[in-house]
């Protein structure tokens, strides 16, 4: 495998811990106005506040429409686990930021973006100078980690939310388990792991064995084999128990169930004192018809170096720079971990004057590159196209406008996508 590839997969890298914020953006979703008040409240009574990050964070914005920004950290805590699953988890005493992610709720698109940052970034720590990311909750707790990623990404952090094991396992239970298929017995004789070939129930244990494998064996011809056992592996199956369990979230029984399923989350979160504060009503109304397929994830790009002994993960450049331009204007961070921004051929088929030139401003500060606006014959659907084999960028877009359709076509020299903007196309907002 090629180092972009390498760096494609861990631009993918879907942690099981950005539940801690989705959750109760995206049950209140499936509920009445006055239902997602009442999830509230179980929220304000189950979490633990931590005043002691309130002076680091940035001011909530006014109106619940704008963009929110958390600040998630993975802490590998035991504590709350059952005595019988050390064994399978180790008895690890205190805890460390196993992930650092940005999480940012964009509820005027019905959207989240998730940037994951590897936990051995180095970095430059307020007072400590170069060291991993993880050294700042290291050093200096919430706090320190919060000044750390302000100042590293020039990011707004408005919100700070820390989950541990537990956390991740009691909801799993609260929504029943969750659904996975194996194509043969499976097992990671560390981590605990052991299912049959097929469609199986995974309960809240089975499933944080899961996604914590780094040794995931499967028995084909008779003989345990390693397979994916790495942190690619494992980020891989990380990503599966997510989408799992965002699927059980959004079917319509999790209306019933939400009170127990927040509650135990919540009993697992600690919190800035202004979380609780959060308008959740007001959020779910722009969320209400959010799927798994409104997250937008991304990792940010890192190779591996060791320097003066000490392994550090290295940030790539420029895709770097691309994720977090597209984060900050809340652009696609699955087009922006690209190896190349991508080029777009804006075409008016509306009839409306200035409608190429709008949206091709707005698409420039999304991270693309316009190469040409022009005019096309009045048209009723928005279409955008690419070249054989490359329709899955012209999909990307599509999902990103929120409107049109794709499709295949010849592209102009040094385009790579044609966007023709037809009749149901409106000047973009803001």
């Amino acid at each position: 495998m090629t180092d972009q590839q390498h760096r494609q997969r861990k631009s993918r890298r879907r942690w099981f811990w950005l539940i801690a914020t989705l959750t109760v953006l995206n049950l209140a979703v499936f509920g009445a106005y006055a239902y997602a008040r009442n999830l509230h409240t179980i929220v304000v009574e189950e979490v633990t506040l931590a005043p002691e990050v309130d002076a680091a964070l940035d001011p909530a914005p006014e109106a619940a429409s704008d963009p929110l920004t958390f600040l998630v950290i993975g802490s590998d805590s035991r504590e709350g686990l059952p005595e019988d699953w050390t064994d399978d988890f180790g008895e690890f005493g205190g805890e460390r930021a196993d992930v650092v992610m940005l999480v940012q709720a964009l509820p005027d698109q019905g959207r989240v973006q998730m940037l994951s940052i590897p936990r051995d970034l180095r970095i430059e720590i307020p007072g400590r100078g170069a060291d991993k990311i993880n050294a700042a909750f290291a050093f200096g707790g919430a706090e320190l980690v919060v000044d750390t990623v302000r100042e590293n990404f020039d990011v707004p952090v408005h919100h700070y939310v820390e989950v541990d094991f537990s956390g991740f396992a009691a909801i799993v239970d609260e929504v029943g388990g969750v659904t996975l298929t194996f194509e043969y017995p499976a097992r990671d004789l560390k981590s605990g792991l052991s299912v049959d070939a097929g469609t199986q129930r995974l309960d809240g244990r089975q499933a944080l064995a899961y996604a914590r494998s780094r040794s995931y064996q499967e028995l084909r011809d008779g003989s345990w084999v390693h397979v994916d056992a790495n942190d690619f592996g494992r980020t891989e199956r990380q990503q599966e128990i997510v989408v799992a369990i965002l699927s059980e979230l959004a079917g319509p029984s999790i209306v019933l169930d939400a009170p127990g399923v927040v509650s135990a989350l919540a009993r697992h979160m600690v919190v800035d004192t202004a979380f609780v504060d959060i308008p959740f009503g007001e959020v779910a109304w722009h969320y209400r018809t959010f799927t798994s397929a409104d997250v937008d994830q991304a990792t940010i790009p890192a190779e591996g170096r060791t320097i003066d002994g000490v392994y550090y993960a290295i940030s790539v450049q420029p895709e770097t720079d691309r994720l977090l331009d597209a984060f900050r204007s809340g652009g696609s961070l699955e087009l922006a971990a690209g190896e190349e921004p991508l080029a777009v051929e804006v075409l008016n088929a509306n009839g409306s004057d200035g409608l190429a030139g709008a949206w091709g401003d707005w698409l420039l500060e999304r991270g693309f590159v316009v190469e040409h606006l022009g005019d096309a014959p009045v048209t009723p659907i928005t279409v955008v196209t690419a070249t054989d084999g490359e329709v899955a960028k012209a999909t990307q877009l599509v999902e990103l406008l929120d409107f049109g359709t794709a499709g295949t076509g010849s592209q102009r020299s040094g385009v790579d996508l044609t966007l023709v903007l037809g009749e149901d196309a409106d000047f973009p907002e803001g």
